[in-house]
């Protein structure tokens, strides 16, 4: 029986494992009442996934997705299978913020949390922090990008290609008023 070479096996491998594709943010509404990822699996399916940020707040989104039954999870979301079942120019009710670690005095530092109770990205504002859960994570997870509301109310990551959405309880310590000295003001 005949082997085959390290590196051609090593070739034959790579082409028969899948490919990891990214989760695609596409934004939260203007409101922030609701936001849309997408998700990629094998031969190429696309999954939309229309989440509600606040389970305690009505999302604006279009009406027919009320009708829809949700997935309860990290995020209560319709999904649909077939993007193209989506409701008619979704993407003109979006609003995707540039990909920043910060936003006023608020910032994502780029160490991730890698603990087994709470694992995840923090969020710092002063002396105050934040993590904002991320399951799965490995040793080498690395955080790829960060993107703010600008509500200041949700912070939302990709990492390692994973789509991660996070309310936000940490708060930028509020500007003081100074007064002129004497005690006068004018």
């Amino acid at each position: 029986m005949r082997t085959l070479p390290p590196l051609l096996l090593l070739c034959l491998c790579l082409l028969a494992a899948p490919v990891l594709a990214d989760d695609v943010f596409h934004g939260w509404s203007k409101d922030g009442t609701w936001l849309v990822y997408e998700t990629k699996g094998e031969n190429d399916l696309v999954e939309l996934h229309f989440c509600v940020t606040d389970p305690e707040v009505k999302p604006t989104w279009p009406k027919e997705l009320n009708e829809l039954d949700r997935e309860e999870g990290r995020l209560a979301c319709v999904n649909f299978i077939d993007p193209n079942k989506a409701p008619y120019q979704w993407k003109l009710k979006l609003v995707l913020p540039p990909s920043s670690l910060t936003s006023g005095k608020l910032r994502v530092l780029s160490e991730l949390v890698r603990d087994g109770t709470d694992p995840g990205f923090t969020v710092e504002s002063g002396d105050k922090r934040q993590v904002c859960y991320a399951s799965g994570m490995r040793e080498d997870s690395k955080l790829q990008k960060v993107w703010w509301h600008s509500s200041g109310n949700w912070v939302a990551a990709l990492i390692d290609g994973q789509f991660r959405h996070c309310t936000l309880q940490v708060r930028p310590p509020a500007a003081t008023a100074t007064k002129p000295p004497g005690g006068k003001h004018r």
